[in-house]
């Protein structure tokens, strides 16, 4: 009987192996990473006679997925033959699987605003958020964590005016900038508020209030910066200069340099919220002191050659009274400034002409006595 059916052996390639209790992962909240198929090679053993009839359709290969954890696990290889008692299976290649599980994570992330293009040099952007600020992303532990920004892109190039809500989509991406795929996440898109401003930059200007001691003035001011960076709705063009808030005039006096703020109209700010405004005067004791000129002693500009001042009119007395620091006063000489007039165009008779000055820095002029002065043009 065994030489007329002898026994007999057969190696059958790329059974597909079943996935049993898959269900259960989920119930654990784990996912099947890898593989997500597999084949194995069984070598099957019987009479002749038998393994005439037998073929692959009879052969199941599976696995049971219940009770493992998260990793990389090795899970054994069952093989069962259908209808075929008197066939038997001596190997199974390989007979181990190794399946990689991992965790079912779900994780906020705060939408990240990129901007791509420019703005024109006349305007500025605001802070722009986003509704909602985060995004829930959900999916395996490890494809999670890859997720380094929820992004959204905004194109700035030729925008000039606010845009309260602009729907842009969400890019989930890792360290390196690349998008992230296999995780879900919700929402998908987001609403993007753009404010966009116009920007002038204009000069500060000091602003007091009450007044100093007698005989002390300020004869020095430097603002740092002098001039500021301000951001508002287009009607922010029609503004040319910007003031200090009211300071105490005699606040200076004990602290001559200091910190201020702008009196801002309302919806203007400044494009640095940040930046400092700093305040320096000097404050001086001031005073008076009157010099005595003949017409003589003035400086005459652009006379006709064919003309000169009457010797009566030269001999006219000026009284000039000047204005500063009570120590430059004290110092000041006639020779320390010019007196003279212009008789530019001027012809023969008489004329009121103005007398005019090239003073020191912080000396203004408080008196001139006459003013006009009456003069006689006459021929050489």
């Amino acid at each position: 009987m065994s030489e007329v059916n002898p026994d007999r052996t057969d190696t059958i390639r790329n059974i597909p192996v079943v996935f049993n209790n898959l269900e259960t992962l989920e119930r654990q909240g784990l996912v099947l990473m890898e593989p997500k198929e597999a084949t194995v090679t069984v070598r099957v053993k019987g009479r002749k006679f038998d393994m005439a009839n037998f073929d692959s359709k009879k052969i199941k290969a599976f696995v049971d997925l219940s009770g493992y954890g998260e990793g990389q696990i090795k899970v054994p290889v069952q093989v069962v033959l259908e209808d075929s008692s008197n066939i038997s299976v001596e190997r199974i290649e390989p007979s181990e699987i190794l399946f990689k599980f991992d965790k079912l994570i779900s994780k906020q992330k705060t939408v990240t605003i990129k901007t791509v293009g420019e703005l024109g040099p006349d305007y500025v952007l605001g802070v722009m958020t986003t509704k909602p600020e985060s995004v829930l992303i959900s999916g395996p532990k490890s494809w999670v964590n890859e997720v380094a920004e929820a992004i959204v892109e905004v194109d700035l190039s030729g925008r000039k005016e606010s845009s309260p809500d602009v729907t842009l989509p969400i890019q989930l991406v890792d360290e390196d900038g690349e998008v992230v795929s296999g995780v879900s996440y919700e929402p998908t898109v987001v609403d993007v508020n753009i404010p966009i401003y116009r920007k002038v930059i204009v000069p500060i200007e000091l602003q007091t209030e009450n007044h100093l001691p007698e005989n002390y003035e300020i004869t020095n001011v430097t603002i740092n910066p002098s001039r500021i960076a301000l951001k508002g709705d287009n009607s922010i063009v029609h503004l040319t200069s910007i003031q200090t808030k009211p300071i105490d005039i005699n606040a200076l006096l004990e602290n001559p340099t200091m910190e201020v703020e702008l009196d801002l109209p309302p919806n203007v700010s400044l494009v640095n919220p940040n930046e400092k405004i700093m305040v320096s005067v000097t404050i001086e004791e001031v005073s008076v002191k009157t010099f005595e000129f003949s017409l003589r002693e003035v400086s005459v500009r652009n006379l006709d050659e064919d003309y000169k001042i009457s010797d009566e009119d030269l001999s006219k007395t000026i009284l000039v009274t000047l204005k500063g620091s009570k120590q430059l006063m004290e110092e000041m000489t006639k020779d320390d400034f010019n007196v003279y007039i212009d008789l530019n165009l001027l012809k023969g008779g008489e004329h009121e002409v103005y007398l005019q000055f090239d003073l020191p820095w912080g000396v203004t002029v408080e008196n001139v006595s006459p003013q006009p002065i009456d003069i006689r043009l006459i021929s050489d």
